[in-house]
């Protein structure tokens, strides 16, 4: 049932085109159903009833996770997504109680009740339930089967006025928009419509990691303690295999195996048994060496992280919107992806009952520059860890080491304190902003951490 428009502004025009049926485009068709008589969601993937994977998502196939503030921003959107995704087969998860982190040279961090929720299901269930709530919005027609090929503006025309696609029977059909939301993970849309019109493209930062994943379904695998997830960290920088065991629906579990470089996780199956008990504990393949596998093992590459620029891009063209991985890629090992993109849709939805005057002019500009400020954050999260391994390419920041030291330390203090726990797990899923940690008593604390430890390296290499 389409939600009443308590923004002060009429309808900003009479179609959007969404590119990309996935989390970012369908969160974003729901924001702007609310500003246009019709939004059209255009997909080249065949979009199935079930919760089936799809060739058009690239990871489809491996786990993903949705962090606390993905799930606060969808249900912004989307009222009681929660209990739907529940009653879909997701699980659901209390960080505090639910997670086991297994962290080399690090005591386990404390097991409490924390004031936070999300749920772990396979992104397949995600899109699905995301998308019979969208469909049900009487002004959002969802096209499946629709390879859009670029967004094209008239002649004379200095702006995004719609796009042309390519239908399953190879002809090719343009629609006419006054607002294309590029949604499509790649961003290329956006890229190529900028260069056609004579704009630069953005500036890109980018992280590459070269790391390699192996996945597949488990049925009744059975984790120590009663956790619902493990995540097993690598002993970095002289190892990098690490592994993640969560919980999927219909009684089954998402298990990743994680290399990097020419250390790759195999997909025969008993090599893929080998390989999780070489990780730095036993505790995932105790999970999973009993257990029924149900799928194939399915491999993944993740080249690197990615970051467009796109606010700083002059004159960004008005009619034209990238959103969630068109803007920014994030390595996959952090669960943030998804995270992200439901949170720029819920911008999307705040700034546009701000706007005044003419509202698509400024979308483009006003969005982009808060994309910034919301990607900082995630970004640097997953950076400074990837930059421990010393042939990961990208700036190092100058201050690289005090800052691995930092964060070393303060998981430490946070087996110790569980206010501190639970402020870096409430930062890592995204709910509260990472300069919380510059509070100078947190500061103050971190400092003598790092100055103990020192001195107890200095008495061990004394003896």
């Amino acid at each position: 049932m389409k939600r009443e428009v308590t923004s002060k502004h009429s309808y900003l025009g009479k179609r959007a085109i969404v590119v990309g049926a996935g989390l970012s485009g369908l969160s974003a068709a729901r924001v702007l159903s609310d500003y246009f008589d019709q939004v059209m969601i255009l997909d080249r993937d065949e979009l199935p009833d079930d919760a089936t994977p799809r060739p058009g998502v690239p990871q489809g196939k491996q786990p993903h996770a949705l962090l606390g503030g993905g799930l606060k921003a969808l249900e912004n959107l989307f009222f009681g997504f929660g209990n739907q995704l529940m009653r879909a087969g997701a699980e659901p998860i209390d960080p505090g109680l639910d997670m086991l982190n297994e962290i080399p040279g690090q005591d386990a961090w404390p097991r409490i009740k924390l004031s936070m929720r999300t749920y772990s299901m396979s992104r397949p269930l995600i899109e699905r339930t995301l998308r019979r709530q969208v469909e049900r919005i009487r002004n959002i027609r969802v096209r499946g089967k629709c390879r859009v090929l670029s967004v094209v503006n008239e002649s004379n025309v200095d702006a995004a006025t719609g796009i042309q696609c390519q239908l399953v029977d190879g002809s090719l059909e343009r629609l006419k928009s006054d607002l294309i939301v590029d949604a499509s993970g790649n961003g290329s849309l956006t890229v190529e419509f900028l260069k056609s019109t004579g704009r630069r493209p953005p500036e890109v930062t980018s992280i590459d990691v070269n790391m390699r994943y192996a996945s597949a379904l488990f049925e009744n695998s059975k984790l120590c303690d009663d956790y619902k997830i493990v995540y097993t960290f690598p002993d970095a920088p002289e190892q990098c295999r690490g592994g993640l065991i969560l919980p999927a629906e219909n009684n089954s579990n998402q298990v990743v195996l994680i290399g990097r470089g020419e250390d790759i996780p195999p997909i025969d199956g008993n090599e893929f048994l080998s390989y999780a008990r070489q990780l730095p504990t036993l505790t995932i393949y105790d999970g999973i060496k009993n257990a029924k596998r149900l799928t194939d093992i399915m491999p993944f590459y993740f080249p690197g992280s990615r970051w467009r620029h796109f606010a700083e891009v002059p004159d960004f063209p008005r009619g034209l919107l990238p959103i969630g991985d068109a803007i920014c890629r994030f390595n996959p090992v952090y669960g943030q992806g998804m995270t992200v993109a439901s949170q720029e849709a819920s911008m999307l939805s705040e700034l546009l009952q701000t706007l005044d005057g003419d509202s698509l002019a400024a979308l483009a500009p006003s969005f982009l520059t808060k994309a910034e400020t919301l990607i900082a954050d995630p970004w640097a999260i997953s950076a400074i860890p990837d930059f421990v391994y010393p042939d990961t390419i990208g700036d190092r920041p100058p201050d690289l080491e005090d800052r691995l030291n930092f964060q070393s330390a303060l998981g430490r203090l946070a087996v110790r304190d569980t206010e501190i726990y639970e402020l870096l797990v409430e930062i890592r899923h995204v709910l509260k902003p990472l300069t919380l940690l510059d509070d100078p008593s947190i500061v103050k604390r971190v400092k003598e951490e790092i100055a103990d430890v020192s001195k107890g390296y200095t008495a061990t290499a004394a003896v």
